[in-house]
């Protein structure tokens, strides 16, 4: 069978930025379907970083320009000639939307519903747009896969077609994922903060992301508590988050920020494990995999309250108020201050069933698309 696949999102995918969602839910599936044959489509050149499974075929359809009828006329026209032009079975859309015009039967996945709602640093125009064409995906497609299950019922309200087409795929997370012990920690806490422990957010440096709320909440722990905790933020600094980085250069505890952009898997793993906590300020995303990240690792954490946190996390995790983010100051300081609660969250956390690995997303994701 031939299946074609919108691998635009692997352009994009980072440990830190994206947990490599696509990468590895791709990657893994085409490694154990060797049966089948995987055209690759990208809007533009491929990174000679990534080296795709034999039965992967990269195939670069060009996008002339960031405007969204550009992008319309792409998905719409360049897409459907594509995929008859290499006579594709099925299609997969794996960036969130499907070519309407074209015959071939799509499966449309979701990473998340942020086109439901106002987003910080996304124009308006890309907004509308989504808002409204979704609509038109779920209608065509024959199947919608979500990465978490508390996103089905907003979608379904959103768009009642969805009934009877939602599968949910599984929560995965990378194996490079697991506790340190006590000199392991040593050794990685020292590499980035000169030993000192730190809170760390996993993710990009950007609005939606709520740092700026974060960063005010640090400053008052800083203020409250004159510790000399550090906070990490892994993750690039994307268009939108840029002022948020110039900001940190009058930043007053400018000195205890660090910021880590670009590691790879082994690094982040470690410096996930060798946290002091996590702390989980998005509450967009459909599966918070710095959460299962922590969890597999055995890190305490704090979360801005939202449905991804909860589905992920359940009671074992330290909820801040989204609706007052002063709270998150007040839980940092609960949990620096207090090692029962600490202790107390870590034994909430064990009595979790731990996430599996990505090969269980990839198998059911195929299973989606072929079925």
């Amino acid at each position: 069978m031939i299946i074609g696949v919108s691998a635009i999102g692997m352009s994009q995918d980072t440990p830190a930025d994206t947990g490599n969602m696509h990468t590895e839910l791709l990657f893994r599936m085409c490694r154990q379907h060797p049966e089948h044959t995987f055209l690759f489509f990208f809007d533009r050149p491929v990174s000679p970083d990534l080296l795709f499974p034999a039965n992967v075929t990269p195939i670069i359809v060009p996008l002339k320009g960031p405007a969204v009828w550009r992008r319309q006329w792409w998905l719409q026209w360049q897409l459907p000639r594509a995929l008859k032009k290499q006579g594709a079975d099925l299609f997969l859309g794996m960036d969130g939307m499907l070519p309407l015009r074209s015959k071939v039967p799509a499966v449309l996945f979701l990473k998340d519903l942020s086109f439901l709602q106002p987003v910080a640093g996304v124009p308006q125009q890309w907004q509308r747009f989504f808002k409204k064409e979704t609509v038109k995906y779920i209608t065509s497609a024959k199947k919608i896969v979500l990465p978490g299950a508390h996103l089905e019922q907003p979608l379904l309200q959103y768009a009642p077609a969805a009934a009877g087409k939602v599968q949910v795929i599984p929560a995965g997370i990378h194996e490079s994922y697991q506790p340190l012990d006590w000199e392991q920690r040593e050794v990685v806490k020292k590499m980035y903060t000169g030993g000192t422990e730190y809170f760390l957010v996993t993710g990009p440096l950007d609005p939606r992301n709520n740092i700026m709320p974060l960063l005010k909440a640090f400053s008052a722990l800083k203020r409250r508590q004159r510790s000399n905790m550090k906070l990490v933020l892994a993750g690039k600094v994307t268009a939108a988050g840029q002022e948020i980085a110039n900001s940190l250069q009058t930043y007053k505890f400018r000195q205890d920020v660090v910021l880590l952009p670009g590691l790879d898997q082994p690094s982040l793993a470690n410096l996930t494990a060798a946290a002091y906590a996590m702390v989980y300020t998005t509450r967009l995303e459909g599966a918070a995999l710095p959460v299962y990240a922590a969890l597999r690792c055995q890190v305490p954490v704090i979360a801005i309250d939202g449905p991804a946190a909860r589905e992920a996390g359940k009671e074992a995790l330290l909820y801040a108020d989204p609706e007052n983010l002063a709270d998150l100051a007040e839980k940092l300081s609960l949990l620096y201050k207090d090692e029962v609660q600490r202790s107390r969250q870590l034994q909430q956390m064990a009595a979790l069933p731990l996430p599996g690995s990505w090969d269980t997303g990839a198998e059911a994701l195929l299973s989606a698309v072929v079925n």
